[in-house]
C-alpha cells in the first residue's frame, strides 16, 4: 500500500513537472494537472496541500535526480580530465532546463528556500567530491566550495544570461563538448596536482 502511494505521488510530480515546463507555473492549474493525471483535484490535494507544495516537490525531485546523474558522470571515469569532461557535458546538456526552472520560480516566495534546500546542497555534493579528491592527492588543497563554483562558472560562460533572457537557442552537441572540454582543461590548470607532487607521493 505504501509503495503504491509513493508511486502515485511520483506520477503526480512527473505530470506536474511536464505541465509546468510546457505552460509555466502560473498558468498551470491543479485542475489541469488532475486532468492530465486522469483523476480529480481531491486526489492531488490528498498528497499535496497546495500547488506551491507540489512545485516544491517537483523542484526537489529535479535537482536530486540531476545531482545523482552528475555525480555518476564524474565517477564513471578513472581519468580525472575525462570525468570532468563527462560531468560538464551532462551539466550543460540539462542546462537550458535548469534556467527554465530558475525563471519559473524567480518571483515565487519559495525562491530562497529552493536555493537553500535544493540547489546549494546539490552543489555541496560536488564540493564534497572535490574535497575527497584533494585528500586523495588528485587535486591541490583549496576551498572545495570555491573550486566547485569555479568549475560551474567555467562551464556556464555566458549561457545563463542567454537562456534566462531567451536570447539563445539550445546549444548543439559540438558546442557542449567544446565548452566542457575547455572548462575541464582550465579547471585542471588551476587545481590539478603538479606532476612532481604526484611523483613525491609515490
Amino acid at each position: 500500500m505504501r509503495a503504491r502511494r509513493e508511486e502515485k505521488r511520483d506520477t503526480i510530480i512527473r505530470m506536474a513537472a511536464e505541465l509546468f515546463d510546457a505552460h509555466g507555473y502560473d498558468r498551470t492549474s491543479m485542475s489541469a494537472i488532475a486532468g492530465r493525471l486522469g483523476g480529480s483535484k481531491t486526489t492531488i490535494y490528498s498528497y499535496f496541500a497546495s500547488k506551491e507544495e507540489l512545485l516544491r516537490a517537483v523542484l526537489d525531485s529535479d535537482v536530486s535526480e540531476e545531482a545523482d546523474r552528475l555525480m555518476q558522470e564524474l565517477l564513471s571515469e578513472k581519468d580525472l580530465r575525462s570525468g570532468l569532461i563527462r560531468l560538464g557535458i551532462a551539466y550543460l546538456t540539462g542546462y537550458q532546463a535548469r534556467t527554465a526552472t530558475i525563471r519559473t520560480i524567480a518571483n515565487q516566495p519559495i525562491a530562497q528556500e529552493f536555493y537553500d534546500k535544493a540547489l546549494r546542497p546539490a552543489w555541496q555534493r560536488l564540493a564534497d567530491r572535490f574535497a575527497t579528491m584533494m585528500k586523495d592527492g588528485r587535486l591541490l588543497f583549496a576551498d572545495p566550495w570555491i573550486a566547485a563554483m569555479h568549475w560551474k562558472g567555467l562551464n556556464e560562460w555566458d549561457m545563463l544570461e542567454k537562456y534566462l533572457l531567451c536570447a539563445s537557442v539550445e546549444a548543439n552537441d559540438n558546442d557542449i563538448v567544446s565548452a566542457a572540454t575547455a572548462a575541464a582543461d582550465a579547471f585542471l590548470k588551476v587545481y590539478a596536482m603538479p606532476p612532481e607532487a604526484d611523483e613525491e607521493q609515490e
